[in-house]
């Protein structure tokens, strides 16, 4: 993923349930057209999810990143995506964290649903 310079480029994971893995991909595959707004209008320019059997690992670039967190963690639509998307995650990793990252399960620049 290339930011082209501008940006903040990060990385995080989160940890799929055991046995959740193909039902977060077709979940994922597409997010909410509305998601997708509430996400730009943060200043989201890029993220991609990458599935390595229970690791998600999240790739994002923000024009700032803590300005993304207080718009994101506050709009009611990100907080309903997130009730939606929790039944599929745990808190705590199943596994260590390694250094592949896996294969790529949804892309910003994918269309929406």
């Amino acid at each position: 993923m290339s930011s082209a310079g501008l940006g903040e480029p990060f990385e995080f994971h989160t940890f799929l349930a055991p046995g959740r893995g193909p039902a977060y991909d077709d979940f994922h595959r597409a997010i909410p057209a509305d998601l997708d707004a509430v996400m730009r209008a943060a200043g989201v320019m890029a993220w991609r999810i990458y599935r390595n059997d229970l690791i998600l690992t999240h790739q994002v670039v923000a024009l700032d990143r803590q300005h993304m967190d207080e718009i994101l963690d506050r709009d009611p639509v990100n907080q309903r995506w997130q009730q939606e998307v929790a039944p599929y995650l745990v808190d705590t990793p199943a596994t260590d964290i390694g250094d592949d990252p896996g294969d790529l399960v949804w892309d910003f620049s994918w269309p929406t649903r």
